[in-house]
């Protein structure tokens, strides 16, 4: 193995990593194992170029994925540019917005059929495959197994009472809209389609008529104090319909630009040093809160500037940047299993 010499490496420390390496041990050592089966994790990466951080970026939206639909971890990417990241309900309703709400639910369903021994058909009378999402309504499957509708209904609404509301470890808005979304596949009218989309806005972060709240059980609109548990209760339930996770990118790459274009050139978001200290204490949040995770891997894409300026870069917040500290400072020797890492492009070290 080359050993890197000490001014080729990214600043602060830690010799950096091919990204293609990386990627490697971040699914044969975390999302393989450790992350799969119910750990969790937030990895701080240096990237020195755009193509390094696209490298990444793609790389990282492939880690995990399983052959057949419905299996493998659930992707995500938040980017500073399009999602105000000092906010955690923002980024909570960026990352709702690219979840398949109606698939985990029916996923959920279709489990809870198994449980109470009556398995929702995989053929129709053709002998044609049913989709995953279809063939999940109480008359489908109680006339596949020829039994008594009602009956079947008790036995499986019973079922996902137990499954959902009784999960302590779900915030309790989020076993709300879950049920719900669960109770509109089951298609016997306690859940309409009007009210699903009432639902699914909500998770969205989309504003939606209080009385179209309360008709589904919710009360308040997603907020900063709701949004992290809410975002906790998405990787848990997300292997609740029988996935291994969620891994979730957070470009932070826009928190370096310090000073706006003029009006006719801005794109996106733009972020004061004070939002920028807000992102890292959504970080240090995240960083701290992973005892409580599930299957949740958090990655973070940040350039070199961030690593060493000390007016809105790490150094500007000590919270983070004493949770993030390198553990290993021989800047010969790449550490992988470091909350920040290096990849790519090596810089001059800063002494």
């Amino acid at each position: 193995m080359t050993v890197p010499k000490p001014s080729e490496v990214l600043p602060g420390g830690g010799a950096p990593m091919e990204p293609a390496k990386y990627l490697n041990f971040l699914d044969r050592e975390y999302l393989a194992g450790y992350v799969g089966q119910g750990g969790a994790a937030v990895k701080l990466m240096v990237t020195g170029s755009d193509d390094v951080a696209r490298e990444l970026a793609d790389g990282l939206a492939m880690l995990g994925r399983a052959e057949e639909p419905g299996a493998g971890f659930l992707h995500v990417a938040v980017d500073a540019v399009a999602t105000r990241v000092h906010m955690i309900d923002q980024i909570f309703a960026a990352v709702a917005r690219q979840v398949d709400w109606i698939a985990l639910a029916a996923a959920v369903v279709r489990r809870t059929y198994d449980q109470v021994g009556f398995p929702a058909p995989e053929k129709d009378e053709r002998g044609a495959d049913i989709g995953p999402d279809d063939g999940l309504s109480v008359a489908t499957v109680a006339g596949y197994h020829e039994i008594d509708a009602a009956e079947l209904y008790r036995s499986v609404r019973r079922g996902l009472e137990h499954v959902v509301l009784d999960d302590v470890t779900l915030s309790h808005e989020f076993r709300v809209a879950m049920l719900r979304l669960c109770q509109e596949r089951l298609g016997r009218g306690d859940v309409d389609s009007a009210e699903r989309d009432s639902v699914l806005a909500w998770l969205h972060g989309e504003r939606v008529p209080a009385t179209a709240l309360r008709k589904v059980g919710l009360y308040t609109r997603v907020a900063r104090h709701t949004a992290r548990p809410l975002l906790i209760s998405l990787s848990r339930w997300v292997r609740r319909a029988g996935r291994s996770g969620v891994v979730l990118l957070l470009d932070l790459e826009r928190l370096a630009v310090t000073r706006r274009p003029p009006a006719g050139l801005r794109d996106g978001h733009y972020y004061s040093k004070a939002a920028a200290l807000d992102v890292y204490e959504v970080l240090r949040q995240l960083i701290d809160a992973t005892d409580e995770m599930e299957g949740l891997f958090v990655a973070v894409l940040l350039p070199p500037e961030l690593v060493t300026d000390e007016g809105r870069g790490l150094p500007a917040y000590t919270a983070l940047q004493l949770r993030v500290a390198d553990e290993v400072r021989d800047r010969r020797r790449p550490n992988p299993y470091a909350a920040l890492t290096r990849v790519g492009v090596r810089l001059e070290a800063v002494r």
